[in-house]
């Protein structure tokens, strides 16, 4: 007896698992990530806006421990007149982008390239053109900004 009940544990153990299904990976490709529709998010607030419509989307395609969503906007100067709120990876998928520093420091990122914008970062955002990116944040840190 006791035989037949440690088989049918070990059979309902694996049952159990395979009910569970492990998460699968995250394809991110470039070309998908460039095409795909974006849910519109409210604009930047006026007082930030230095120039430009503050039109802009996201769409998030992950959630867990990080974040990875795609952003887009349309041409806009943004003052990050408050400390960044988190570190953020990016990768620039469409158009470009000039970050300068509160110290003048400018640097320009274009289509293919990657950055980290460092919590704290005081400065400039300037997207000349339309402007997409994948970004890669702490989903903690990205939810308690959003309120």
């Amino acid at each position: 007896m006791t035989k037949y009940l440690f088989l049918l544990s070990v059979m309902l153990s694996t049952i159990s698992l395979q009910s569970h299904a492990a998460p699968e990976v995250l394809s991110l490709k470039t070309k998908a990530m460039q095409t795909m529709l974006l849910d519109s998010i409210p604009p930047y607030r006026a007082e930030d806006l230095l120039s430009g419509t503050g039109e802009n989307w996201l769409k998030i395609l992950h959630q867990g421990e990080i974040l990875v969503a795609i952003y887009e906007s349309k041409p806009a100067l943004v003052n990050i007149q408050n400390p960044f709120p988190f570190d953020e990876f990016v990768t620039v998928l469409e158009g470009q982008v000039t970050l300068t520093h509160i110290n003048g420091q400018a640097q320009t990122y274009k289509k293919g390239d990657s950055f980290l914008v460092p919590k704290g970062f005081l400065g400039t955002w300037d997207m000349p053109e339309i402007y997409r990116e994948m970004i890669v944040v702490k989903s903690e840190a990205f939810y308690e900004t959003e309120g």
